[in-house]
């Protein structure tokens, strides 16, 4: 989009004072849109608080309604606009209508310099192409990005207004995203901000009055935006703007406004645009022009809200639409100044006879009634099913009632349970404080206890000092006893040695007697004698 913005721009350096005559001439001073930077925070913002059903901005206590009347005075075009818009033709869209209005068939890579340049005589298709072009970008772009062949006859309907094709694609692109909460805008961005932000107060004191100066767009482009941020930024900086903020008329706005109130068949503003037709009701922007805001008459726009669909009733609703801006023409169009609205009578067109004017009138009014009693009955029916709907919905409610109240009984339970346990919790604390106060009570009669024991004398405790004494004497015991187990250990070991010298002895008695008894008989007796001489207290054996 940038870079076709940027194409636009130097396409439209390249035409001459001519061509920018009979372009501005049928756009208006539309250039300083094509530098007007668009904030997709507050477009998605305003998508958010577009009212569908009342066709306007809700926005706390202020409701704005982009009126017809605004966007031409913004477009600063020389006259006034047409009160006949452009209404679709009988026939399908085709590229043949391309060779009229920009003389070929194609365009080859080739010529596209030439034409550009305005070569080659190419002076009045230059001109159509800048207009296609530009209503196809800026003013009713698409989804795809492409051009659609129903900008053609809007541009090239000579003394037919484009005002009312650009507010109804506006409207209907912020309903639909608005219903369907996403939607790619397919109106003219730059419009829109400029003419939301010139009802801000912050642009009403840097703008200058349209009476001293007549560049407001110009100018207004040049200010930036009070507050930056993503949509949910910019929609709550907008709820929470004070009522003084606002500024319900436009600097740019004449001294005497004479908008449109309503239509002499229903209470509103049809409006036919490029993809379907829509309207708005006027009455809620009266207080922009300086009069008195009014509730309007709802579900009148229904009969003339539809998708442009080749069928029979489309062209039946056109055909209405039509009968309804061309004759007879809407009751009144007051003149609006600060404080009063007055209405004044508006001519009818020569070679109109009042008697047609009345049958059509009639017809028209027949035809009304037969719609609006069909769509009221559809919306019987729908306010039926949402009886039906609701009905589910109250039982469901119920349901989540009594679940909600078991709830709070559970959780008054639970809270007499919590209660209970900090009763105890106290009382068990209490429990834990006379505890602890008695174990200090012991622990300083303990301390007590300890300092009565010390021995004034080493200023040791006295059992310490006894402990001690006795460890002394035990350990002197211990010594002693352990010098006597060696003394014992040497008597043992002598013992041992004689043992064994009289074990050597006793094999050698025991292998004698076993040779010879007579050797005994000879030479043991004294031998024995002698071990008797030796040990006479003890046994045979020493035992």
């Amino acid at each position: 989009m940038i870079f076709r913005v940027e194409r636009m721009r130097h396409w439209w350096t390249l035409l001459g004072e001519d061509d920018h005559a009979d372009i501005v001439g049928f756009f208006g001073k539309f250039p300083p849109f094509m530098r007007l930077p668009v904030d997709r925070g507050l477009l998605e913002a305003l998508a958010s608080l577009w009212d569908p059903t009342h066709c306007c901005f809700s926005i706390g206590e202020v409701d704005l309604v982009p009126t017809m009347e605004e966007y031409a005075e913004l477009l600063q075009l020389d006259r006034a606009f047409s009160e006949t818009p452009v209404i679709p033709i009988r026939g399908p869209r085709s590229n043949r209508c391309l060779e009229k209005y920009l003389g070929f068939d194609y365009c080859s890579s080739t010529l596209a310099r030439d034409f550009i340049a305005g070569k080659k005589g190419w002076k009045k298709f230059r001109i159509n192409a800048f207009k296609i072009a530009f209503a196809g970008i800026f003013l009713f772009p698409t989804s795809a990005g492409r051009i659609d062949l129903g900008v053609i006859p809007i541009v090239f309907s000579e003394g037919r207004s484009i005002i009312p094709a650009i507010l109804c694609e506006t409207v209907r692109s912020l309903s639909h995203c608005r219903r369907q909460g996403e939607g790619v805008p397919m109106f003219c961005t730059q419009l829109l901000q400029l003419w939301f932000c010139s009802h801000l107060r912050h642009f009403y004191r840097l703008q200058t009055p349209y009476h001293f100066e007549r560049h407001t767009v110009s100018q207004t482009v040049d200010i930036a935006l009070p507050f930056t941020g993503n949509s949910r930024d910019w929609a709550s900086y907008l709820l929470d703007l004070p009522l003084g903020e606002w500024s319900w008329k436009v600097t740019w706005g004449p001294a005497v406004w004479k908008p449109w109130t309503h239509c002499a068949l229903f209470d509103g503003v049809p409006l036919p645009g490029v993809w379907g037709c829509t309207g708005y009701y006027p009455s809620l922007a009266l207080r922009q022009f300086g009069g008195v805001q009014y509730p309007p008459r709802l579900g009148d726009l229904d009969a003339v809200t539809f998708d442009y669909i080749p069928s029979e009733d489309m062209w039946r609703l056109l055909s209405r639409v039509e009968v309804i801006w061309e004759g007879p023409p809407f009751g009144g169009r007051p003149t609006v100044r600060p404080g009063h609205i007055t209405f004044f009578g508006v001519s009818l067109s020569s070679g109109v006879s009042l008697h047609c004017l009345r049958e059509k009138a009639s017809a028209a009014r027949v035809e009304s009634l037969r719609s609006t009693l069909h769509h009221n009955s559809v919306a019987v029916a729908n306010v039926r099913r949402d009886l039906v709907a609701q009905r589910g919905n109250v039982s469901t409610l119920r349901t989540m009632n009594e679940f909600i109240r078991e709830q709070l009984e559970i959780s008054e339970d639970a809270k007499e349970q919590l209660e209970e346990n900090l009763a105890e919790a106290r009382e068990q604390l209490e429990t834990e404080q006379a505890e602890r106060t008695r174990v200090q009570d012991e622990l300083d009669s303990l301390r007590s206890y300890t300092q009565a024991l010390v021995d004034p004398a080493t200023g040791r405790p006295q059992d310490i000092v006894a402990l001690r004494r006795a460890l002394d004497a035990s350990e002197e015991a211990l010594t002693s006893a352990r010098t006597s187990m060696g003394v014992m250990r040497v008597q043992i070991s002598v013992l041992q040695g004689d043992n064994g010298v009289l074990q050597s002895e006793l094999d050698l008695v025991h292998d004698a007697l076993e040779s010879n008894a007579s050797w005994l008989n000879q030479e043991g007796f004294p031998v024995v004698t002698s071990l008797h001489q030796i040990n006479p207290g003890d046994g045979f054996f020493g035992y």
